[in-house]
């Protein structure tokens, strides 16, 4: 069960670079790195963990940055 959320994670991610619009990608990126995070704890493995982290912190300094 683990690893369907890791495809799921998997599928949300590369799913968001379809999007045209930056804000729904980053956005729908975003909800990719959040179970890429949950995939992370459940396998105990920080790196994972850690690089989305970083991923969402990037996102949200860009929205804050760009807001309207």
């Amino acid at each position: 069960m683990i690893d369907v959320l890791g495809w799921i994670a998997t599928a949300v991610v590369v799913g968001s670079f379809a999007i045209q619009d930056v804000r729904k990608l980053r956005m729908i990126n975003m909800i990719g790195s959040m179970l890429w995070i949950a995939y992370g704890f459940l396998k105990q493995d920080n790196p994972i963990i850690f690089v989305n982290i970083s991923i969402i912190l990037m996102h949200t300094y860009w929205f804050i940055k760009n807001r309207k």
